[in-house]
């Protein structure tokens, strides 16, 4: 579990969100009875591969500046924070996204238009967002 940027991690009911924020709506939800997956599924937005051409860049394992060759790539995958598939929804709890994270999202989009996917995307900031995310979700 990779640590998120000013959050504070919090354990309750077993389980150990990243964030306050996570906890509240998974509090929500379950004050709500909304049926919902905690980080699952995982989607590959991009698969590895390896790179068969020459690369010169900053390698900290060897030197500052280095050739790498034949170097395996890892994938990009996107974990979301809670899912109904069945209901076709997703709730990503972001207070302070990295610098990563908008292009991850963009991938995610992308990835559901490609598969061909209707998901529906909330990603609350605060806890007014996250129940007006529940109200909605309760309407469907």
């Amino acid at each position: 579990m990779s640590k998120v940027k000013n959050a504070t991690v919090s354990k309750a009911h077993g389980i150990t969100f990243r964030s306050k924020l996570e906890l509240y709506c998974y509090n929500a939800l379950v004050k709500a009875n909304i049926d919902f997956d905690y980080e699952y599924p995982k989607f590959t937005l991009i698969t590895p591969f390896e790179f068969n051409a020459d690369s010169w860049e900053v390698n900290k394992r060897k030197k500052p500046y280095a050739l790498v060759n034949k170097q395996k790539v890892r994938g990009i995958t996107y974990t979301p924070d809670f899912t109904n598939m069945t209901e076709g929804w997703l709730i990503e709890c972001k207070g302070n996204p990295n610098d990563a994270f908008p292009l991850r999202w963009k991938l995610l989009k992308q990835h559901l238009v490609i598969t061909g996917q209707k998901i529906n995307l909330y990603m609350p900031t605060n806890q007014r967002q996250i129940d007006h995310v529940i109200e909605l979700l309760k309407e469907r």
